[in-house]
């Protein structure tokens, strides 16, 4: 067995998905994400990241990592964070010991998906490609700097070739698969529910690989085709590659356009999040006094 693990990808790609069917194996917790910036600092050692990370699991799940491995009968723990592409040069501390799952999607999804979700993350066709790119070229030349402890798979193959695909995973990290995995949604998660992940609590659905072609225009496709061509066709994804030509002018409205509004997405996003919080935390104060007062009559 291999420990930590740590599953890399870009946003909308897939590694909260992973993350659900790994932690679903009777050895393995994976978290599914913490605040980054406060466990990953550069003179940290792998003992301090690890007890910074142990700090988030016990303030989420009430115990520390190690408790919560012996609680669950678990000897594997890992991380999920689509934001440790950022930090790979801390995760090195983890080596030889650890393995890192780099899960790739077609990036003609992946921006779709920014663009659909309205997150900040890729307001239009040409930054929501240059963004994949970015990211998946610093995770590709990881794996290629690791290739014994980095193993990449494709979320179009985890989804239409369910098992073989996880059998790769677990033969990768040393467990046996086992039918827990493909049983994710009925299994105790550790993944809490929201907006952004409803998809992985459902059954798998093959359309989703291809959702893209119907919801992006022909242009979209031909400008995220354009910018990723080389990475798309080394990944092993078809597409008709029609060169097109992305004017100055034309990418200064693009970087404009993600520049104003993914940041007005972004405020939007922080403040529901702020004010759902802010309206569970009251109503949980009132619950308390309720029964303080209950408790006294």
């Amino acid at each position: 067995m291999h420990s930590p693990v740590f599953l890399i990808g870009t946003q909308r790609s897939g590694t909260t998905l992973l993350c659900q069917m790994l932690t679903a194996h009777p050895d393995v917790f994976i978290k599914n994400e913490l605040p980054v910036r406060s466990v990953f600092k550069p003179e940290y050692d792998r003992d301090q990241i690890k007890e910074k990370v142990s700090y988030f699991v016990e303030k989420r799940y009430g115990l520390g990592i190690e408790a919560l491995l012996k609680k669950e009968k678990k000897s594997i723990w890992g991380l999920k964070d689509p934001e440790l592409t950022n930090y790979l040069d801390c995760l090195e501390k983890f080596l030889p010991e650890a393995r890192f799952i780099v899960i790739t999607r077609d990036p003609r999804a992946v921006v779709n998906s920014y663009i659909r979700n309205k997150w900040g993350l890729g307001t239009n066709a040409y930054t929501g490609a240059q963004r994949w790119l970015q990211e998946t070229t610093v995770q590709l030349e990881f794996l290629k700097k690791y290739p014994d402890h980095v193993l990449q798979i494709r979320y179009e193959d985890l989804v239409m070739s369910q098992r073989s695909t996880l059998d790769k995973v677990c033969r990768f990290i040393g467990v046996p698969l086992t039918d827990a995995m493909m049983q994710y949604g009925s299994k105790t998660s550790f993944i809490k529910k929201g907006r952004e992940n409803l998809k992985t609590f459902e059954a798998l659905d093959p359309k989703m690989t291809n959702k893209w072609e119907k919801e992006l225009t022909g242009r979209q496709i031909s400008i995220v085709e354009s910018i990723c061509r080389d990475t798309l066709e080394k990944l092993a994804y078809e597409g008709k590659f029609t060169p097109v030509n992305v004017s100055k002018m034309e990418a200064l409205y693009y970087r404009s356009h993600q520049a104003v509004v993914g940041e007005i997405q972004i405020q939007y996003r922080w403040r529901i999040g702020a004010y759902r919080h802010y309206i569970k935390r009251t109503f949980h104060r009132i619950k308390d006094k309720w029964s303080q007062i209950v408790g006294n009559n």
